[in-house]
């Protein structure tokens, strides 16, 4: 059979057209014939470096390639409208090939079962061939692979193995995935932040490629699909959060516009990094996380525009003393969760939350692990708040005093309400005493101006009392 074919593949070798083809994506498909009659293989340059196959089924496909690939100058292989179960890589082994072109014919799978010699193969075209599933060992075998186009196709999961051989002077892998609506977002952000060899990956035709992602809109979850340059704005999120900031970012929920483009909300984890104040953190945060740092002062929430969308701040094991300076704050109004625990608190300021929990089942505020100075105005007002917002405060009792060993829930107002005396506690005693001194003295004076004026003596003390000059007055 295989010398039928070469005596076929002879006869059809004359040239199609003198000049060599060198387009990598699709080959010169215009030659092959609309009819399936016209199927086979043929060389398109006297050169026989370029061949072109058309309508071929398995059997007959197998048996063409194998004979193409005993020409040693053999470097361009384009095969056009052929139909197969699946696409075995192992088919394919000469290592001059340079340009493999596999299009407009249906291989739902393409695999590799062992390692192949193509060693000099640059360009890989696989579109429009119905691709449900990519092995991606495919690559593996490949050091010198520059460009692969898996567009117009119907892949989900997707990914590449690195050629362990890369060529080193690579300086760019190049990756067609476009017209793969189905394809997972996540697949296309993992190829985005690895390399390909020791060379960069890019992606062609950005404009016309698109993924798929489950995400939350409102709770709810939702099957998406995001144009390449949504998911660039996605991805470069944290890349850009990483450069400005010592934080890590993600988008952590997103609206797609009806112009197209994204509303995102961004989650800013600053935890650990030895901060002493707050750090720059991008537009439209709406959760922050600065625990387990030395910040002292929460003041940027009322000065920095990028502040005033979050809602959940996770701030424990910190230095902050007060809440003052975010009071009336636009966090203050729409927040969700204030974690506030592990900080040098020392006061609860109730004032500060003003109505915040009124009509609102959402919001929590974690305050436990600072220690509150205990008074009497903590028994009387700051306990009865705590437990009146306890469906808000969920750590309420484990707020302990810092004064002494009871936590602010137990606090006995007849104990701390207790004052030391001081002389001022005494003064009602000292008027009651002097009243009855007065009324002791005015009633011994009369009774001695009566005795005088009765027995004509003055009883004692009076009597032993030396005479004042005005004394004459009286002597009558």
């Amino acid at each position: 059979m295989e010398l039928i074919l070469t005596a076929l593949l002879a006869l059809a070798a004359t040239p199609v057209s003198s000049s060599q083809s060198s387009e990598c994506f699709q080959g010169p498909k215009d030659y092959c014939k609309d009819s399936t009659e016209e199927s086979g293989c043929r060389y398109l340059s006297d050169a026989n470096d370029t061949a072109l196959c058309c309508h071929l089924k398995s059997f007959a496909f197998k048996e063409w390639i194998s004979v193409l690939q005993t020409n040693r100058n053999l470097s361009k292989l384009y095969i056009h409208f052929t139909i197969l179960d699946e696409l075995n890589m192992n088919m394919f082994w000469s290592p001059t090939l340079k340009s493999l072109t596999f299009t407009d014919g249906q291989a739902p799978r393409v695999v590799r079962a062992n390692k192949t010699t193509l060693t000099s193969l640059k360009c890989l075209n696989l579109s429009s061939n119905q691709i449900v599933d990519f092995d991606s060992r495919v690559t593996a075998d490949l050091p010198s692979l520059e460009l692969l186009d898996l567009s117009n196709n119907n892949l989900t999961n997707f990914s590449l193995i690195k050629a362990e051989n890369s060529n080193r002077s690579l300086p760019q892998f190049w990756l067609d995935i476009s017209n793969n609506k189905k394809v997972w977002c996540a697949n296309i952000t993992r190829l985005r932040s690895r390399k390909h060899g020791t060379g960069d990956l890019d992606f062609l035709n950005k404009n016309n490629t698109a993924c798929t992602v489950l995400r939350e809109e409102y709770w709810f979850p939702v099957v998406s699909t995001l144009t390449f340059h949504q998911l660039d704005q996605l991805d470069k999120v944290d890349e850009q959060c990483r450069k400005d900031t010592p934080c890590t970012c993600q988008v952590i929920r997103y609206l797609i516009l009806e112009d197209q483009s994204l509303s995102l909300h961004i989650s800013a984890n600053c935890s650990g990094k030895n901060l002493t104040a707050l750090p720059d953190v991008p537009a439209h945060t709406v959760s922050l996380n600065i625990s387990n740092n030395n910040i002292t002062s929460l003041k940027r929430f009322k000065t920095d525009a990028n502040y005033s969308e979050i809602k959940e701040l996770y701030a424990e094991n910190n230095q902050i003393m007060s809440l003052q300076e975010i009071e009336a704050s636009e966090f203050l109004k729409h927040f969700q969760i204030l974690d506030i625990r592990g900080n040098k608190l020392t006061e609860i300021e109730t004032y500060i939350y003003n109505n915040a929990f009124d009509g609102d089942n959402h919001k929590i505020v974690r305050l436990a692990g600072n220690k509150v100075l205990c008074d009497c105005n903590t028994a009387l007002h700051v306990k009865m708040w705590l437990l009146k917002n306890r469906d808000h405060i969920d750590d309420y009792a484990d707020i302990q005093c810092g004064n002494f060993n009871d936590k602010v829930k137990d606090l006995d107002q007849n104990k701390v309400c207790k004052h030391q005396r001081v002389w001022t506690d005494y003064i009602n005693y000292i008027i009651a005493c002097e009243v009855v001194l007065l009324l002791l003295l005015v009633s011994k004076v009369s009774y001695d101006y009566w005795v005088f004026r009765t027995a004509g003596y003055l009883p004692w003390p009076a009597s032993k009392m030396p005479k004042m000059p005005c004394d004459w007055v009286f002597e009558t």
